[in-house]
């Protein structure tokens, strides 16, 4: 098999919608967060937490208990950062990066604790796939969009109605107005605290189900370092797609589409470049279109600043 045949590109694109799904889960949330004027960095911590969870959840009581387990401690976890910063006046780089090593951190040590080394590897029930009988033989297009995991298709939902939420309802637009102008928010009786609040727990929510998506969705298991930074990639992503739902999963799309090819190269597929180099080309890609992008960006207007008191 080489580059020039059609199966080659049918591997690459379904690869691409399964790596895009944890990102996309995390962006879709982080996207949220932002809108409502606050950032998390700390996204890449709760993947992992949540990965974890969902491992633990899912040899406990089955896959669905796995996703609801990951998706209570990113909530969880997302509170914390809402305490730290909304509350308690930290400052949010600060809190996001603690929280990154907290999630990190916490996990690998409980890990080791629920399964010490020596141990013979957990075994989960996995997420079902959907294969769509016909439409999954459509030529190049039928394995990536008719044939994926489940929680790929919960999470083009998920997409497609938040897109919907943030401008046609009144939670959306009070998200969008507590990330805008909160001032004006709270003269229209928007509580922009809690506001905020509950978005970076839906936020988080959603960062662990993507964590969640790893494990439970196609691994499996759980190891230290599973996210492989894809937490900040989301957080990329979100500021590629202009801090829209839709726009946050075309670049999630964008990564995993070059995370797939070098996936291919690590297998032998692609010659000509280092493994390494194809290994680096999703990362070097996302930065490249961050920076080329950077200035046409527009941001929620309170993005990042705290909020005064009384608001």
């Amino acid at each position: 098999m080489s580059i020039t045949d059609l199966i080659f590109w049918e591997i690459v694109l379904a690869g691409a919608f399964r790596l895009a799904t944890p990102i996309a889960f995390a962006a879709l949330g982080e996207a949220i967060v932002e809108r409502s004027g606050t950032i998390n960095v700390g996204v890449d911590g709760i993947m992992v937490a949540g990965a974890f969870a969902g491992v633990y959840g899912a040899n406990q009581g089955g896959w669905v208990t796995g996703i609801l387990l990951a998706a209570a401690v990113g909530a969880a976890l997302g509170l914390v950062m809402a305490l730290a910063v909304l509350w308690g006046g930290v400052d949010q780089i600060v809190t996001g990066i603690a929280l990154a090593l907290l999630g990190t951190g916490l996990t690998s040590y409980l890990f080791q604790v629920w399964q010490p080394s020596g141990r013979s590897a957990v075994l989960i029930p996995l997420a079902p796939t959907i294969k769509i009988p016909g439409l999954k033989d459509i030529p190049l297009v039928g394995e990536a969009l008719f044939a994926q995991n489940l929680l790929t298709y919960v999470c083009v939902a998920l997409v497609i109605a938040t897109a919907w939420a943030l401008r046609r309802t009144r939670a959306g637009l009070a998200v969008r107005a507590a990330g805008d102008d909160p001032s004006a928010a709270l003269v229209r009786g928007i509580r922009v605290r809690a506001v905020r609040a509950s978005s970076l727990a839906v936020g988080g929510a959603l960062a662990g189900i993507g964590g969640a998506s790893i494990t439970v969705g196609y691994l499996g298991s759980f190891t230290d370092g599973i996210t492989a930074g894809r937490g900040f990639i989301a957080i990329a992503v979100v500021i590629i797609g202009r801090w829209t739902p839709i726009g946050a999963v075309l670049g999630a799309l964008l990564f995993a589409g070059f995370d797939s090819l070098a996936l291919q190269a690590q297998g032998g597929t692609i010659k000509g470049l280092p493994v390494e180099a194809y290994s680096a080309l999703p990362y070097a890609v996302t930065l490249i279109v961050l920076v080329a992008t950077a200035r046409r960006q527009r941001a929620p207007r309170s993005l990042g600043r705290p909020l005064a008191v009384g608001q």
